[in-house]
């Protein structure tokens, strides 16, 4: 204890003897200040260091941005108009109300002042809460997106507007907007000055577009079907993103315009110098509020120039085939699914000049398709008479045809034979009641895609149909279980008359062909199975159906009153007794040759046997 005892009292003592005086207090206090300071500095330095690295992701928001270095850092001279105050201008035409704002001198918001969706609110084809565009390129400091800044407004005129982004007073962007008193068009502007110096050498210059599509109409699903891309090569028809599937299509040469397409509107997006490349993607909407999202990155043909004005064109308006073929953009009324092939051409050439032709004096679109119905009928008659008496000539051979049937029951091609030779003697053609309605089918499929593609039919009343462009429902009894996925969960009245109509059309046409009785149960069969199809179709559609049909079979009834029978036995009579060869068909002749054919090589196997 007492050793213990004298080391502390010396420790005391050693302490006491070698404290500091104040002058070495001091000393190490400015030691201790200095250290404390450098390591301040080192640790503002690393957290300068990690902002700045967080503006360079561009994780940052400017609006949370207020040291003008780190702006600076992020945005070099176009960090002045990084912060500002959004200002919107609103300009209108007779068809357009169109919102600009500063925030990215860019168009917020699109209004046709003449449409109203089906819930009768303002068609908007873009909005500030669905719809962004802006201008993206890369500088050598940074990435740049146009709709950061705060533009500067240089002009402001009745139909004109120009906003302006200035890294310098000689490097600057500027978007030039002028609008046309009529119609649906948009001419843009886009001018550089001087960013060939600023820019990354070949990183080009690129115009983002993204659209939300609101839903618009009454059927979600109809709608959603038939949203998506149309897109145009130069010298190239124009084609289509799948409207059934999510998908991304690379442009990968020069394009003429993208339109974003809805049912019955689209937003087109024409260059006159073509876009050079660029991708347009498809992808599910993020709110169910909307029907499909829609995005387009288009690369604009800048090769460095000092200065550069890109020609662009918008179109803001419905898919009206009228007025997408008057558009400068060319092949835009492509976009409006008429049909391939023939069933395209008969839509152009034929039902669509009558169409437009009766609008010109009728303003009811169902008086429009019961005349469309009659004069199409009309002009079909010729057929359908000629079909009617080689089919009432069928029916009085149908006798002699069973009995020979029943005489070579195991001989198929004997039958054949057989017939054929009657058919010779008879002077009837077996194809001449088929060849007459197979001439009709194209017309049928022409409507079938024209009616509902029709923009003239939305939101047309006629009798208790509210809309023509949709289904016309007498009632809503709701989703049922297996029913619903194979009928719906509405009943359409329209759809009903068709199918009534066509079940007694077909049985007039069973009664003139004598058809067996287990093809006469099919043939009954197929219209109610396409009771649910056309359930969900286009009530100007059933309805032209319904009427065509009942054209049809009384056409039919007027024809029976003037095709004698007893003549056309007559006339059967006197092609038999005929003596020389009876003229036929080259497709007769070849059906006959196909027979024989088959007929010899029944005989070679007969004798294998």
């Amino acid at each position: 204890m007492i050793g213990l005892g004298l080391i502390f009292l010396l420790l005391i003592g050693y302490f006491y003897l070698n404290q500091p005086n104040e002058k070495e207090l001091a000393i190490q206090k400015r030691y201790a200040d200095s250290i404390s300071n450098v390591k301040k500095i080192s640790a503002q330095k690393e957290e300068e260091a990690r902002r700045i690295k967080e503006l360079r992701n561009d994780s940052a928001s400017i609006a949370t941005l207020r040291d003008t270095g780190a702006l600076q850092v992020k945005f070099g001279g176009f960090a002045s108009q990084a912060l500002g105050t959004e200002q919107e201008t609103v300009k209108e035409t007779r068809e357009l109300k169109i919102t600009f704002s500063n925030k990215g001198g860019h168009i917020r918001q699109v209004q046709l002042k003449s449409f109203k969706t089906d819930s009768r609110k303002p068609v908007l084809l873009m909005d500030t809460k669905n719809s962004n565009n802006y201008l993206e390129f890369q500088t050598k400091n940074n990435l740049i997106k146009s709709d950061e800044f705060y533009w500067e407004l240089v002009s402001n005129e009745q139909n004109r507007i120009v906003y302006r982004l200035s890294n310098s007073a000689t490097q600057y962007i500027e978007h030039v907007y002028t609008l046309k008193p009529d119609g649906f068009n948009v001419d843009h502007q886009v001018r550089t000055v001087g960013l060939d110096d600023l820019l990354v050498p070949n990183t080009g210059i690129f115009l983002n577009w993204k659209n939300d599509v609101p839903l618009q109409e009454r059927d979600l699903e109809k709608e959603k079907s038939l949203t998506t891309f149309y897109y145009k090569y130069q010298d190239e028809d124009a084609d289509y993103i799948s409207e059934t599937s999510y998908e991304t299509e690379e442009l990968e040469k020069k394009t003429e315009w993208v339109s974003f397409k809805q049912q019955f509107f689209n937003t087109t997006i024409y260059s006159k110098d073509k876009f050079e490349k660029g991708n347009l993607k498809t992808e599910e909407p993020k709110s169910a509020a909307n029907i499909k999202s829609l995005a387009a990155k288009l690369q604009l043909p800048y090769n460095g120039e000092h200065e550069k004005i890109f020609d662009i064109k918008f179109y803001f308006g419905p898919n009206h085939y009228k007025v997408l073929k008057e558009q400068e953009i060319a092949g835009l009324d492509k976009i409006i699914p008429l049909g391939w092939g023939i069933f395209g051409w008969i839509n152009r050439f034929m039902i669509i000049p009558i169409f437009t032709f009766l609008q010109g004096f009728l303003s009811n679109y169902g008086i429009i398709i019961l005349l469309l119905t009659l004069i199409i009928k009309t002009l079909l008659l010729p057929l359908v008479f000629k079909s009617y008496k080689s089919t009432a000539k069928m029916k009085l051979l149908k006798p002699e045809m069973d009995e020979i049937k029943e005489k070579n029951k195991d001989n198929m091609q004997a039958v054949q034979m057989e017939n054929l030779k009657l058919y010779k003697k008879a002077g009837v053609n077996p194809l001449g009641g088929c060849l007459p309605m197979l001439l009709q089918m194209p017309i049928l499929v022409a409507v079938f895609q024209f009616v509902p593609s029709a923009f003239e039919f939305r939101q047309q009343s006629f009798l208790w149909a509210d809309d023509l462009s949709i289904y016309d429902s007498i009632w809503n009894f709701g989703k049922l279980p297996i029913i619903d996925s194979i009928y719906g969960d509405h009943v359409s009245l329209f759809t009903l008359l068709m199918t009534i109509s066509t079940l007694i059309y077909t049985r007039m046409n069973n009664q003139l062909t004598g058809v067996n009785e287990q093809m006469k149960y099919i043939s009954y069969l197929m219209p109610i199975l396409f009771l649910g199809f056309f359930n969900k179709y286009a009530a100007a559609l059933t309805y032209y159906y319904f009427l065509s049909n009942v054209v049809t079979f009384t056409q039919q009834w007027a024809i029976k009153k003037f095709v004698d029978e007893d003549k056309l036995k007559a006339q059967i009579h006197e092609s038999r007794n005929k003596t020389g060869e009876v003229k036929q068909s080259a497709f007769q002749k070849r059906i006959e040759e196909m027979a024989k054919a088959r007929g010899v090589d029944m005989n070679k196997v007969k004798k294998k046997k």
